[in-house]
């Protein structure tokens, strides 16, 4: 069966933790080249994952001949500029969320992708958990009734004045790192767009990135809300109330892939709590691109969808600024 050689651009904490080991175990993938401008970190991770090849750029990768699709886990503000890289080089990419540092870029690159024929993806990988899949069919025929409303919470404390998260021209904050992932999942569950939003932002005394963000998002009658932050304790959880029940996902978003996912599931007949053998959405996610280069298959999820979710993005910044409710 052939795999695709994938090329990763960087040697980010990101990749080490979640992505190296996902994709040796994928069906349809195989990393394939390192690019960093520190050749010795590429070679040091290639040597430490037996990945054959590393270069001491990002544009060698894209200059490999064998490389057949890339993978960019660079900091926000990097992203336009490479995936534009990766397009005119002809190779595939599926860049980490968000696509760019707002929706004209995410645009901006969605059409010059669409131009050239290259298949393009936001990696929003918790949509390709089966927990996610499942709540999101439990929703669609509505076995527990119409969605009322979805709260998310998200956070973690950093602390480091040098870490991109925390620096404002990175892309760095709370509403881009995680609120993200927040004003998707009710986006995905409803499968609908919000059609105004009001949000409240807190900056960092030190960094000036926002450290607290929340908002609601009106969806024409059911709701969405959410509160993210990048200090205080880590934690997640995400909570869909229907008119006949609910679902909470107690880990929605770095799901072990050691042990059981688990949501609990509330309905007229009672609670039950619902276990999805482990699964990694990473390696899932991969696959599922990686599917769709091969066979030449539609994208699981379109890069409209990335374009969308930057555009409730800059609603959210917008409101906290304006302190008005603001249409994506």
């Amino acid at each position: 069966m052939k795999k695709l050689k994938i090329g990763i651009l960087g040697t980010s904490n990101h990749y080490l933790k979640r992505i190296v080991l996902p994709l040796q175990d994928t069906e349809y993938c195989e990393s394939y080249a390192i690019g960093s401008r520190n050749i010795k970190k590429a070679e040091s991770m290639a040597r430490d994952f037996n990945i054959p090849l590393w270069y001491g750029s990002y544009q060698a990768v894209l200059n490999d001949a064998d490389v057949d699709m890339v993978y960019i886990p660079l900091p926000n503000h990097m992203h336009k500029e490479w995936v534009e890289k990766c397009i005119e080089a002809g190779k595939p990419v599926l860049c980490e969320k968000p696509l760019g540092m707002n929706a004209a870029e995410a645009q901006k690159i969605t059409e010059k992708a669409q131009e050239a024929g290259i298949l393009l993806m936001e990696g929003f990988m918790y949509m390709f958990h089966p927990m996610w899949k499942y709540a999101r069919d439990i929703i669609r025929t509505q076995q527990i009734g119409d969605v009322q409303y979805i709260h998310t919470a998200f956070s973690y404390n950093n602390p480091s004045p040098t870490n991109i998260r925390n620096i404002p021209e990175y892309g760095g904050g709370a509403l881009m790192d995680i609120g993200c992932y927040a004003i998707s999942v009710p986006r995905f569950i409803m499968g609908e767009e919000p059609s105004q939003v009001m949000s409240l932002q807190t900056a960092h005394p030190d960094f000036g990135t926002d450290m607290h963000s929340s908002a609601i998002m009106d969806f024409g009658g059911p709701r969405a809300t959410f509160t993210v932050s990048t200090a205080a304790q880590a934690f997640q959880k995400v909570d869909i109330v229907t008119n006949g029940g609910s679902i909470t996902i107690h880990i929605p978003f770095n799901t072990y892939v050691d042990v059981p996912a688990q949501m609990t599931v509330t309905d007229g007949m009672g609670t039950r709590i619902i276990e999805f053998a482990p699964s990694n959405a990473y390696g899932l996610m991969f696959d599922a691109f990686a599917d769709a280069v091969i066979n030449n298959k539609q994208l699981p999820v379109s890069p409209q969808d990335a374009i969308n979710n930057m555009k409730v993005i800059d609603a959210v910044r917008k409101s906290a600024e304006t302190k008005k409710w603001q249409t994506p």
